[in-house]
């Protein structure tokens, strides 16, 4: 999946890329934002699978405690937080369903719902609340980055 939205990114840079070329700038800063929005979503893949190999490694202390241990509770609540954002990977949600069972329901809802110090790590919230950059900056972020893609 990554390659592919890779290949997917790499496509729409170039295309962005000709479209400032032929001066439709308009059009470019509507396209621009969902350029960023999938290399926002490329990296939180590639977070979500780091905890989730962190989360499989540690399965043992997980089935043998009732709490989420303080550990783990970055990488737990990351997970549960991304199944419904993330909807492409549907195992997420029978993760997600597993950690409700275990563990109570305000865990699980606080890190659904995003609360101050819910254990979600700070890059996903970043990528949920994402910043408001002016469209004039996300034109010339991607302008100044097609060079390299040829």
């Amino acid at each position: 999946m990554k390659i592919k939205k890779g290949v997917q990114i790499n496509q729409m840079k170039r295309e962005l890329a000709q479209l400032l070329e032929t001066g439709q700038e308009r059009t470019a800063r509507i396209r621009v934002e969902h350029v960023i929005r999938e290399e926002k979503m490329v990296a939180t893949y590639d977070l979500i699978e780091i905890y989730c190999e962190f989360i499989v490694g540690r399965l043992p202390i997980i089935e043998s405690q009732k709490t989420c241990p303080v550990d783990l509770k970055e990488a737990v609540t990351s997970v549960i937080c991304a199944a419904p954002r993330c909807s492409d990977i549907s195992e997420l949600y029978d993760v997600r369903k597993q950690f409700t069972a275990k563990y109570v329901k305000d865990f699980v809802s606080a890190a659904i719902e995003l609360h101050p110090d819910c254990g979600v790590s700070r890059m996903k919230y970043c990528f949920y609340r994402v910043f408001a950059l002016s469209c004039l900056q996300l034109v010339l972020f991607v302008g100044g980055s097609h060079e390299g893609l040829g």
